[in-house]
C-alpha cells in the first residue's frame, strides 16, 4: 500500500473541495485549507456530505480512469474505493483487497468509518464538524510522514474532537455501531501517540504497521 499517495491524494482533495487543483498544493497549512473550504451553515444551500462525496469522486476518476485501467492499478483503486468509504469491508475483501486469512487494519477501518460517516449526511448542517473530522482522517493518512509540533498539533485536537464527539453521541443514546466505530478510531490515536512518543527515543518514524502493532498490544493486554 502506498500511504504517501493517499495522503497526497487527501491534499489534493480538499484542495478540490476549495476550488484549487488538485497539484495546487502551495504553502498554507492544512487547516487553512479546510477553514476555507466552501461550505455554508446553510445545509440546504450547500451539502457537505455532497460536495465531499463529488470531490472524492472526481479525483478518483481522474487518476484512474482518465485512460486505460492497468491491471496493476487494481489492488491501489480498490484500496482508495474502501478507505475514501464507497464500498464496505465486505466488498472489499471480495475484491481482494485483503487475503481470506488475514485481517483489514484497524488504521484503513477508521478512516473507511470516517469517511463514510461524513458522506452519510449525518454532519449535513454541522460544517465546522465535518472539517474537524476530514481532519482527523488527514491526520491518520499522514501518520508515516515525519512528525513536527504541528502535526502533533492537529493530531491532538483531531483526537480531542473525535473523544467529544464520540462522548455526545453517547448522551445522544445514538445506534451503538456509530459509538463503538468512534470509539475503534479514538483507540488508533491513542496507539499512535504512543508510538509517537517512542519516536522520540528511537528515531523510528511511525507507521501504519507501527501503530497496528501498537493497537493490537493494547487488545491483547485488554483480553489478557
Amino acid at each position: 500500500m502506498d500511504i504517501n499517495n493517499q495522503a497526497q491524494s487527501y491534499q489534493g482533495l480538499l484542495n478540490m473541495l476549495n476550488g484549487k487543483p488538485a497539484n495546487d498544493i502551495g504553502s498554507s497549512s492544512q487547516q487553512r485549507i479546510v477553514d476555507s473550504l466552501p461550505y455554508s451553515s446553510n445545509s440546504s444551500a450547500d451539502s457537505v456530505s455532497l460536495s465531499y462525496k463529488g470531490a472524492k469522486l472526481g479525483m478518483i476518476s481522474a487518476e484512474y480512469f482518465s485512460g486505460t485501467v492497468k491491471s496493476t492499478d487494481i489492488p491501489k483503486l480498490t484500496e482508495r474505493l474502501y478507505q475514501d468509504g464507497f464500498i464496505n469491508e465486505s466488498e472489499y475483501r471480495a475484491l481482494g483487497g485483503v487475503k481470506a486469512d488475514e485481517p483489514t487494519s484497524q488504521i484503513a477501518q477508521s478512516v473507511n468509518f470516517l469517511n463514510d460517516f461524513i458522506m452519510g449526511e449525518i454532519v449535513d448542517g454541522d460544517s465546522e464538524g465535518a472539517k474537524s473530522l476530514m481532519l482527523a482522517v488527514d491526520s491518520l493518512q499522514n501518520m508515516d510522514e515525519q512528525s513536527s509540533l504541528d502535526s502533533r498539533r492537529k493530531e491532538t485536537e483531531a483526537y480531542e474532537f473525535v473523544s467529544g464527539y464520540t462522548e455526545l453521541l453517547k448522551e445522544t443514546n445514538a445506534p451503538s455501531h456509530l459509538i463503538k466505530g468512534f470509539e475503534q478510531v479514538l483507540q488508533v490515536f491513542e496507539a499512535l501517540d504512543t508510538v509517537r512518543k517512542n519516536e522520540l527515543q528511537t528515531g523510528a518514524l511511525a507507521s501504519y504497521a507501527s501503530v497496528q502493532d501498537t493497537f493490537n498490544d493494547y487488545q491483547d493486554k485488554k483480553d489478557s
